[in-house]
């Protein structure tokens, strides 16, 4: 063998395809296989969860539902995973997950997250959102994928921004109403490697255009008086 190193073109997004890959490969059948290799790129590193239903597994793999419930039922047969609590959360067993798993979280830590989140999110003057179960729900995703608060807010930061400049322009309809909205952002906010002082400067764009969709507000609601 030579002396030189193999080099990582990305240092990060990465998951340890093991014996337990290579054993999973030969047993399952191509369905059942790709669902395994998407729910292991997917799921938290440190719980091997992933929380999802059938209709977002086929959203994101292409696929018919039933090609989905297939794929699945085998999984769940087989025990390569199974259903966590509320049968929406997605666990890989122990013998195909090659991590050594994180005990479980503080229940009172991540209260504490979902509250972060909550704050955040009701914060810019073009949110209008009741924070459903379904956004506590998203809100544990993050948790449980990783997403830092301070990733989650420039997300926050960023979407806003987006949205107060259609809003001003007359293309932006509806405020927000979701967390949901954000989901894409959040990734492309941890996909982005960018200096400190760029995420406060979209910060401050954020503020600038707040300020002047909520003063057009003010005049619009004058000149209806």
């Amino acid at each position: 063998m030579s002396g030189s190193s193999l080099v990582l073109k990305q240092s990060t997004g990465w998951f340890a395809a093991g014996w337990q890959f290579g054993e999973a490969l030969g047993e399952l059948s191509d369905a059942a296989f790709k669902l395994y290799a998407w729910l292991c790129l997917n799921a938290d590193r440190h719980t091997g969860q992933l929380q999802s239903s059938v209709p977002e597994l086929s959203a994101a793999l292409q696929k018919p539902e039933s090609w989905v419930e297939s794929a699945l039922r085998e999984l769940l047969e087989r025990d390569v995973c199974r259903w966590g609590k509320g049968g929406d959360l997605l666990e890989v067993s122990d013998w195909y997950w090659p991590y050594e798993r994180n005990s479980c979280r503080d229940e009172s830590r991540s209260r504490e997250y979902v509250n972060q989140v909550r704050q955040m999110l009701l914060a810019p003057a073009c949110v209008r959102c009741r924070f459903t179960a379904a956004d506590e729900r998203l809100a544990r995703d993050f948790d449980q994928r990783g997403v830092s608060l301070e990733q989650l807010q420039r997300a926050l930061w960023l979407g806003s921004a987006r949205k107060y400049m259609a809003l001003l322009n007359g293309q932006g309809g509806m405020p927000i109403t979701s967390l949901r909205y954000f989901s894409g952002l959040v990734e492309e906010v941890r996909q982005t490697e960018v200096s400190d002082s760029y995420w406060q400067h979209v910060r401050s764009k954020a503020e600038q255009l707040e300020r002047q969709w909520l003063q057009r507000q003010g005049g619009a609601e004058t000149a209806l008086r």
